[in-house]
């Protein structure tokens, strides 16, 4: 062992390839360990494999590079006076035991610093694009955005197979923005909200298509949604729709209904006035790359142009993984249905939701917040219903959690500030969704407008109607058949 030892007290004759040796020791143990924690599937917390993966490397490849950096350092102080190279060919030094010992052995570590290099690598970059990585490091910017992640439809989805998608290209322009973002974040400079949409990101054909097929025909779709009245039994009403989704019919080959937006032969074509993409100026209607329809912008509307853009999914379905839920009445509605709010609770809809209206409530202690404030005003203004404790309890604690999915105080975020452009319902349907080019005042030079006609895109089967009094046949599509 000595013989394949002797060479290593050489690093100490620098004091640079000494800090070299310290470092790569140590990260390298370190290291060492974490690999094998990771495959031991022990697991690790999201802040340990941040400093682990990504920051130890740098100090183990730094050491690296002090070692020979000083060895060199301390024979170039030596070397005055003194030949470069030692005599012989290099045949004749490679017969030496020492040197050969010593190549062998810087052979051997070579290897094993590039096996562990490798491994690392593999799994900082497997690392940089888990949700955990997204959401949770940077904590206090991105924590309203993994919240509506988590309960999303795109859960199960990493972020980078939407944010970056396939391919090295795209991979190289993320990870460079997002040292950009870093040191924002370090700066703590950031936008608060953060803005959307994001108008770098990747064309929706190299992302959302790689699992939804635009010209899959999915024909008309039964679509139901569950309303609260602020009656005193918080009773239920359902609309339903028949949606004309469409797509490439399969008999005609033609795209029809509303994915007739994102055809392959056809595009839509739009000029964005603002940032939010809510007011459009000048649409065309293109077939194979040529202008066949063109719709001006409504008179008044003088803003300059901010974007030209082709129309593809993100142009509607602009929240689909990051989504809140628009308004107090919409978060409320949902809360009945999935049974966060107890509909026993008399009025509970009717004084909850101006309670729940309020954006300007801390987050922490929520419950207590709401639980006071209920009191209060069903003592103000229902003074004959009295309300149990457990049922003040539950009643507050429901509306604190609906609370803290879509209010985020610190970040600026409110109930309007990230609307869905999916159909047209919110707080302000007039300019949102399929009504920001559907308004009846973009039109052809001819005098054509486009549309608001509901027909174009749905069917109404239900308005406001108690689920026990829809048609048999509805109720049987819904619900499925009943049991006699």
């Amino acid at each position: 062992m000595p013989k394949f030892t002797n060479w290593i007290p050489r690093f100490w004759l620098s004091k640079i390839s000494t800090v070299g040796v310290a470092m790569t020791t140590l990260s390298g143990l370190l290291l060492l360990g974490a690999i094998a924690a990771d495959f031991a599937g022990s697991g690790l917390n999201v802040y340990a494999t941040a400093v682990l993966f990504m920051v130890v490397p740098m100090f183990f490849i730094g050491g690296l590079i002090l070692i020979p950096v000083g060895l060199w350092w301390r024979r170039r102080s030596e070397a005055k006076g003194i030949k470069a190279h030692p005599d012989g060919s290099v045949r004749e030094i490679l017969t030496k035991p020492r040197v050969r010992r010593t190549l062998l052995v810087l052979a051997g570590a070579t290897f094993l610093n590039v096996v562990i290099v490798g491994v690392v690598g593999a799994k900082a970059v497997t690392y940089m694009e888990t949700p955990e990585f997204c959401g949770t490091l940077c904590h206090s910017v991105m924590e309203p955005e993994y919240v509506a992640y988590q309960r999303s439809p795109h859960s199960r989805v990493a972020c980078a197979d939407c944010h970056i998608g396939p391919g090295a290209s795209w991979a190289v322009k993320s990870k460079m923005d997002g040292l950009r973002q870093v040191w924002h974040t370090i700066l703590g400079d950031y936008n608060r909200p953060i803005h959307a949409p994001v108008h770098h990101l990747r064309p929706a054909r190299d992302t959302c298509e790689q699992c939804h097929r635009p010209e899959k025909f999915h024909g008309n779709r039964l679509f139901a949604r569950m309303h609260y009245e602020d009656d005193e039994e918080n009773s239920r009403m359902l609309n339903v729709l028949s949606l004309r989704v469409g797509g490439a019919n399969v008999l005609t080959g033609k795209y029809e209904g509303i994915h007739w937006h994102t055809s392959t032969d056809m595009q839509v074509r739009y000029a964005a006035l603002d940032d939010k993409r809510e007011v459009i100026g000048k649409i065309q209607v293109l077939k194979d790359g040529e202008v066949i329809r063109e719709y001006l912008a409504p008179e008044n509307s003088g803003a300059a142009v901010r974007e030209v853009r082709t129309m593809d999914c993100v142009d509607c379905h602009n929240r689909p993984t990051h989504r809140y839920d628009g308004s107090p009445g919409q978060t409320m509605d949902i809360g009945f249905s999935n049974g966060l709010l107890d509909r026993s609770i008399p009025f509970l809809r009717k004084i909850g939701l101006p309670l729940l209206a309020k954006e300007d409530r801390a987050r922490e202690g929520a419950e207590a917040t709401f639980e006071t404030e209920l009191a209060a005003a069903y003592a103000r203004e229902l003074p004959d219903v009295k309300l149990t404790p457990e049922q003040l309890k539950s009643a507050a604690g429901g509306l604190a959690e609906l609370y803290r999915r879509n209010i985020w105080p610190r970040m600026k975020i409110g109930w309007d500030t990230y609307p869905s452009h999916i159909g047209h319902a919110g707080e302000a349907a007039d300019i949102r969704g399929c009504f920001r080019c559907h308004d009846e005042k973009h039109k052809t030079s001819d005098g054509k407008v486009l549309s608001q006609d509901c027909s174009l895109c749905h069917e109404l089967l239900a308005d406001e109607e108690a689920p026990e009094d829809l048609d048999e046949s509805l109720r049987s599509m819904l619900f499925g058949a009943e049991d006699d």
